[in-house]
């Protein structure tokens, strides 16, 4: 299996016709289209798992886990929270960016190979989150939407989708105008892009995080492991809870 083939290369940019394809494209973790759940991304919880016998409550908590992991006492100590933390979010706001001065310097060199390793662990270790995946048709195409989001990678992990962002905005402004609450508002809007608006406009960005999905969905339907760069990641000699991972199969 070639994910250079079918997904095109992680970095490249990628402009996904919502019109013409059967885009499954997921933001929250209580997302639904057609029935189906999209409780896809990193910081949903409830699919727990394990990485060479290190369990973790979400995958965004492992995720981190890679960028402190040089093995060093203060690594280790910000391991441990990870591994105790149930909410991806405060993951990322608390421990993350609260320690960016002791990030890996060489993170970025790996951090894409670390996440799809990450994800593929995720697939393997829980079997709710495997049928999630599964449970989606043979031709959807998986993509994260940063349409509101702000952030540098928004359009790096995931797309963003100027035409269904102008509905969305439009629509908000209507019924708040009209009285409607913030919370019944962001319902509304919600039903619409994952109902008949699901076919509006063109997702674009790298989608690393939708490729990843997408790779590792396929992996699972043939029965195969995806295609890892292991030399890649035994190269930068990570070190989980004191230990350095061998990502033996």
């Amino acid at each position: 299996m070639k994910k250079q083939n079918y997904f095109v290369a992680f970095h490249d940019v990628v402009a996904y016709d919502a019109s013409a394809l059967n885009c499954f494209a997921f933001r929250h973790g209580y997302d639904v289209k057609g029935g189906l759940s999209l409780a896809l991304g990193n910081m949903v919880a409830g699919f727990p798992f394990s990485v060479e016998g290190v369990r973790f409550l979400n995958s965004e908590c492992a995720y981190i886990a890679g960028i402190f992991s040089s093995g060093s006492d203060a690594h280790l100590e910000l391991q441990r929270k990870l591994v105790e933390c149930d909410n991806g979010f405060m993951a990322k706001k608390d421990i993350r960016q609260h320690n960016k001065a002791l990030q890996r310097a060489d993170w970025e060199e790996f951090n894409v190979e670390w996440m799809l390793f990450v994800v593929w662990q995720k697939c393997m270790g829980n079997a709710d989150f495997r049928k999630v995946l599964l449970a989606l048709p043979h031709d959807a195409v998986i993509i994260e939407d940063s349409t509101f989001q702000a952030s540098r990678t928004a359009t790096v992990w995931g797309t963003r989708n100027a035409e269904l962002k102008t509905r969305l905005n439009a629509l908000k402004k209507s019924l708040l105008s009209k009285g409607m609450t913030k919370a019944a508002v962001k319902r509304e809007q919600d039903r619409r892009r994952l109902g008949e608006w699901s076919r509006v406009g063109v997702f674009e960005g790298m989608n690393i995080m939708g490729k990843i999905l997408m790779i590792c969905r396929e992996a699972l339907v043939n029965g195969c492991e995806p295609v890892i760069d292991y030399a890649l990641l035994r190269s930068k000699h990570i070190n989980l809870l004191g230990k350095e991972l061998t990502f033996s199969r």
